[in-house]
């Protein structure tokens, strides 16, 4: 009886495979899931059953399932491949950009790899805020496809946000062409050149970005500062005012703002706003 139990077992495995292969080719995820997760049971020895298992998840959306089943696969097999670009792929589409860095660079050693490696990771450094590998990871993914602008635009940011001003500069004057009427562009180009050159240099790219998008209050900060620094404290308030309500730093700007109007009654306010605010904690 018992070998007449595994003799059947033994015989649905190739037909379950085929089952499962068949699914997959005609996009059938939801039966190729059904197919994989009965030749994992049946056939706990060979983790490829896990690795089609993943991939059948992965494409029928469930990505907490198939990070879990990739994860398994590569316990068992870990030298780099498939299964790591995709739970790599799986974390980031779960909203785990940190989880996801270490199996995408994994994925870097793979033979094979698809172009996109760079992009995946380069976007899962960026989510994880690690600026500066992000930016040379987008640099990467550039040099591969130079025709995609996403990309450098980017590396700029990234370069930005990692306070390399110098590295940002030169990418966001070559993305102009591409982006200049988008109000984030128009910002940060803007606050690259104020930190570079000076408030003069930042000034013109900062007004088109408020013009362009009043509600964007980083724009509406940069540009307070600026007209702050030239020596116009009546065109600095409005705009200080506006982003001092969600950014408390700002009050400090706005408190000489106020300060060189003569308006000495509202500096004091705002200055003690300021340390009210930053010292009492949320």
């Amino acid at each position: 009886m018992i070998f007449f139990t595994l003799l059947l077992l033994a015989q649905d495995i190739p037909s379950l495979s085929s089952e499962g292969a068949a699914a997959m080719r005609a996009k059938q995820y939801p039966a190729a899931v059904r197919a994989y997760q009965s030749l994992v049971a049946k056939d706990k020895s060979n983790p490829m059953w896990q690795l089609n298992l993943g991939m059948a998840l992965f494409y029928s959306a469930d990505h907490s399932a198939a990070a879990r089943a990739f994860e398994d696969f590569i316990r068992a097999k870990p030298q780099p491949g498939p299964a790591h670009l995709f739970l790599g792929v799986a974390r980031l589409n779960l909203k785990q950009p940190c989880e996801a860095i270490a199996p995408l660079e994994a994925a870097l050693q793979w033979p094979e790899r698809p172009q996109s490696r760079w992009t995946e990771l380069a976007d899962a450094y960026q989510g994880c805020k690690r600026w500066e590998l992000a930016a040379k990871a987008y640099a990467e993914a550039s040099k591969l496809d130079p025709k995609e602008t996403r990309l450098a635009r980017q590396s700029a940011h990234c370069w930005r946000m990692a306070r390399r001003y110098d590295l940002a500069q030169p990418l966001f004057a070559a993305l102009v062409p591409n982006y200049e009427t988008n109000a984030e562009f128009q910002f940060e180009y803007g606050d690259t050149l104020m930190r570079l050159n000076g408030a003069e240099a930042g000034l013109p790219w900062l007004e088109k970005s408020v013009a362009a998008d009043p509600t964007l209050l980083p724009a509406q900060a940069a540009l307070g500062r600026a007209l702050l620094e030239l020596k116009r404290p009546a065109e600095a308030v409005p705009h200080l005012e506006l982003a001092a309500k969600l950014d408390p730093a700002l009050l400090l700007p706005l408190s000489r703002a106020y300060r060189a109007l003569g308006r000495t009654a509202e500096s004091a306010r705002a200055e003690a706003d300021y340390k009210s605010r930053i010292t009492t904690p949320d």
